[in-house]
């Protein structure tokens, strides 16, 4: 018999000594999307898809792949122009906001919730989950899982564009927005139901959702 068939092998990160496959999903969760600055301890909204939130932690730690970050990382480019409109350098905000496409899905957005003029300055603001509108803490959740929707769906676009494949325009942009953002969110939202028809003409009511 091995000297080894005896010993009894402990995992110190579970109090149980038991490896988990969950339990180590919940720590990678925990230590990849936790902010650790000022009031946003943690970057999380269970409402969309974990992807998703990686995908917010890395465009708030500056660590997604516009061309600006690759040329200061020494990569040889022939522009560091925006692929997408061409208009100035493709910095994370100017990819995720600023852009024309970008914007005016962006414009859409706000339009569609009817929170009037699209003028956030910063990623921070546009994906903080605030609105104009008084909102119960479900409500904002609800409005920043949209953002985060639409921020993912605005960095695909780009992706697409670069990559030679089918880009949005706005009307399609905005219906893939509305779809995909309303099957994460009433997958997993508790303690209120969403309607398919009040999410397309008047989602703002989710504001007040409690």
């Amino acid at each position: 018999m091995s000297k080894w068939s005896n010993i009894k092998w402990k995992w110190n990160l579970s109090s149980t000594g038991r490896f988990s496959t969950k339990k180590l999903q919940k720590l990678i969760e925990k230590k990849f999307l936790t902010e650790g600055r000022g009031s946003r301890e943690t970057i999380r909204n269970n409402l969309v898809q974990i992807k998703v939130e990686i995908f917010i932690w890395r465009v708030l730690h500056k660590r997604i792949p516009v061309l600006v970050e690759l040329d200061k990382r020494g990569v040889d480019l022939h522009s560091v122009g925006c692929p997408t409109c061409d208009n100035d350098v493709e910095t994370i905000d100017h990819s995720l906001i600023f852009c024309n496409l970008a914007f005016d899905i962006w414009t859409r957005v706000y339009k569609w919730w009817d929170l009037g003029s699209y003028t956030n300055l910063s990623l921070i603001e546009s994906f903080g989950g605030n609105s104009n509108s008084a909102t119960t803490e479900l409500g904002s959740k609800i409005w920043q899982a949209v953002e985060w929707t639409c921020g993912y769906l605005v960095w695909k676009n780009r992706n697409n564009k670069v990559f030679k494949i089918n880009v949005w325009c706005g009307p399609s942009a905005l219906n893939e927005i509305q779809i995909i953002s309303f099957n994460w969110i009433s997958r997993r939202v508790k303690g209120v139901q969403l309607d398919w028809h009040t999410w397309l003409v008047n989602p703002k009511v989710y504001l007040l959702a409690k």
